[in-house]
């Protein structure tokens, strides 16, 4: 068990990259839970839910682009490369926007069509295209703000992002309620608010990027005269990973056409449920983006040994946290389904009951992207898209589909629960693949 526990520097070490990340996730994952909070109050939780499916989708593959291609920033920066380190955070402006750019179209152009995947209800896709209409803009501006916050990750300086997001929290809530409620607009007041906070969001980190004169940031010819074989070089390691999260942003979209089929209802409390369990996964995210900056670092470094026994200790970290946030779930879940405005007793038990099934998921994710974190940041990015988007495909949307559609089963925490046979099948695989050492690469 000792190869699991650290020593006191290690701690230091990632208290100072973590903390900052969890506290940071923390507070953009209570942005979205004030959202649906607020949309419960208007009967929105479904319609706000649904729009942000097009979010998810846009934004899942801008993580995918931007996480990829930070891989080789924070190689460049262990390895004090600060010339390419600028080129590379300028290759993720211009592609996050591209992406940007192409869900902003969809959106304006197939709106309601878009959205009627998700969900066969007028009333809740009338809403969701009143969302939408106006949220489409913030597109871009909050990939670009993706950007610059995993480029502070891969400097280490994530109090920064902190700060930012305490700012942009505290203005979206003031912009919600102004919209929404005092001016009487409701879900479309949600959409205005969303835009211009992540306006916002993007202009702070702009100017305090450049004001600080931070090692990524340069003049234009510094960060956007790329060399075509240094663009080669980047694809070739980043387009796995964008076409895992373009497949798993999709399937997890599946997921809630699966779970519409069960009505409204039914999605009105796993809206709920999921609002309060994504902020149980900001510590999931801050492990993952931690565990990616310091791996990086090492490799960035040629200290493989020291990559491979600081992953030995983010497991050994990885099991207590998972207990924790279980046990946590368990006991406080409804507590926090009281902060809502639900209509009935049995909508409030079974947004419980989604609540402490889905801690299930939170524990073995926690697991999952230590590996993730490991095979991203040596650039194994090929096994990454296997283990995660295709056995989500082949396993986890396959068996929901399954139960929903052929068992004809109604009973949505039955079906969460079978589900989780996924996240299992993947740490497996994960942990064998680690094993092989096929993970650890020196890119720059």
């Amino acid at each position: 068990m000792s190869r699991f526990i650290a020593n006191k520097k290690f701690y230091i070490t990632m208290g100072q990259v973590m903390i900052p990340i969890t506290i940071q996730s923390i507070i953009n994952s209570l942005s979205g839970f004030i959202d649906t909070m607020m949309a419960s109050r208007i009967d929105g939780v479904s319609g706000v839910g649904t729009a942000l499916q097009i979010d998810a989708l846009m934004h899942g593959i801008a993580f995918g682009i931007a996480a990829g291609i930070n891989i080789f920033i924070v190689q460049y920066y262990g390895a004090k490369n600060y010339h390419y380190m600028k080129k590379c955070f300028g290759l993720s402006l211009i592609a996050v926007t591209i992406n940007a750019s192409l869900w902003w179209g969809l959106s304006l152009v197939f709106n309601t069509k878009l959205l009627s995947l998700f969900m066969n209800d007028h009333y809740v896709i009338e809403q969701a295209f009143h969302y939408l209409k106006y949220s489409c803009f913030s597109f871009f501006f909050t990939s670009l703000a993706l950007s610059f916050t995993f480029a502070y990750h891969s400097v280490q300086k994530t109090y920064i992002p902190l700060l930012i997001s305490i700012i942009v929290v505290i203005f979206h809530c003031i912009m919600n309620q102004l919209l929404m409620f005092s001016l009487h607009m409701g879900v479309e007041g949600a959409g205005i608010s969303m835009t211009i906070t992540q306006i916002l969001h993007f202009l702070l980190y702009l100017g305090y990027s450049l004001y600080s004169k931070q090692p990524f940031i340069g003049g234009f010819k510094e960060m956007f005269k790329i060399p075509r074989l240094l663009i080669k070089k980047i694809f070739f390691k980043v387009y796995p990973l964008v076409i895992n999260e373009t497949l798993f942003s999709f399937g997890n979209s599946l997921f809630i056409v699966a779970y519409g089929v069960l009505g409204k209802g039914v999605m009105d409390c796993y809206y709920i449920g999921n609002q309060i369990v994504n902020l149980f996964y900001t510590v999931v995210n801050a492990m993952s983006d931690a565990a990616t900056s310091m791996f990086g670092f090492k490799l960035g470094q040629q200290d493989y040994n020291g990559a491979k026994k600081e992953a030995d200790y983010f497991f050994g970290i990885t099991f207590l946290l998972s207990i924790v946030s279980v046990i946590l779930i368990l006991i406080f879940a409804p507590n926090i389904v009281s902060t809502f405005h639900v209509t009935s007793l049995k909508m409030f038990h079974l947004s419980v009951a989604i609540i402490r099934v889905l801690s299930i998921r939170i524990a073995f994710r926690l697991f999952n992207v230590v590996v993730f974190a490991a095979l991203r940041a040596g650039g194994d990015s090929k096994y990454l898209a296997f283990i995660d988007s295709i056995i989500l495909w082949c396993v986890g949307l396959s068996l929901t589909f399954f139960m929903i559609f052929i068992l004809q089963i109604q009973d949505i925490v039955i079906i969460i629960f079978i589900g989780q046979i996924e996240q299992l099948i993947r740490l497996i695989l994960g942990i064998r693949r680690m094993k092989t050492e096929k993970w650890i690469n020196h890119m720059v």
